[in-house]
C-alpha cells in the first residue's frame, strides 16, 4: 500500500510537536491513523532515517544496565542522527561529547566494531541517498544543506562511497521507480 506524503508529514508533525517521549497510543490518537497504517508509516520513516525509535524498558520494570562506554556510544549515535551528515569530523562529535577523538574512536570501535569515521560516512551517504531519491532538491542545494565545501568535493565523496556520481545515482533510482510502475 502506498502512503501519501501528507500522512507521513502528519506523523512527523505529531512527533515534532511533542515535548517529551510519545507513546504509540498517543501518536495514534493525534494522527487519527489506524494501527496498521501507523505501524507501517513509522517503519517507513525509520527506514528513511527520518525518525529514531527508542523503546522504554522501564515501564515493565526490566531495567537494562549499560556500561559508560555503551551509554557514550548511544549518545554518539543520537548525535549522528541529529546532525544527519552535516558534520563529518570525529573531532566535532568528540567535542560535543566532551571527550577526546581518540577516546571516542576507542569506545565506538569496542561497542560496534566500526570506527566513528565509518559511522559518520554511512550516515552522510544515507542522508545524501535520501535527499537524491526522495526530494526535489538540486544537487547544489544538497551540497549547501549538508555543508560540503563545494560541488566537486561532494561529487568525489559520493563517488568514493557509491561508485557513481550523485546525478547518475538519482537518474538510476528514478528510472528504477518508473519501470516498476
Amino acid at each position: 500500500m502506498e502512503y501519501k506524503q501528507s500522512e507521513k508529514q502528519a506523523v512527523l508533525d505529531a512527533i515534532k510537536n511533542c515535548s517529551s517521549s510519545l507513546s504509540f497510543d498517543n501518536l495514534k490518537a493525534i494522527t487519527g491513523l489506524g494501527l496498521m497504517e501507523l505501524s507501517t508509516l513509522i517503519g517507513l520513516l525509520v527506514k528513511e532515517n527520518r525518525i529514531l525509535v527508542r523503546f522504554n524498558h522501564a515501564k515493565d520494570k526490566s531495567y537494562l544496565y549499560k556500561s559508560s562506554g555503551e551509554a557514550l556510544y548511544d549518545r554518539f549515535k543520537d548525535l549522528l542522527f541529529l546532525y544527519r551528515g552535516k558534520e563529518r569530523k570525529v573531532a566535532f562529535y568528540a567535542s560535543e561529547l566532551c571527550i577526546s577523538p581518540k577516546y571516542l574512536t576507542a569506545v565506538v570501535k569496542e561497542c560496534s566494531g566500526k570506527t566513528p569515521t565509518e559511522w559518520i560516512n554511512e550516515t552522510a551517504i544515507r542522508e545524501i541517498e535520501y535527499m537524491l531519491c526522495h526530494t526535489q532538491s538540486s544537487i547544489k542545494e544538497i551540497v549547501n544543506e549538508l555543508k560540503f565545501p563545494n560541488l566537486s568535493f561532494f561529487g568525489k565523496y559520493f563517488k568514493a562511497h557509491k561508485g557513481m556520481s550523485p546525478k547518475y545515482y538519482r537518474t538510476a533510482y528514478l528510472n528504477t521507480q518508473l519501470s516498476s510502475l
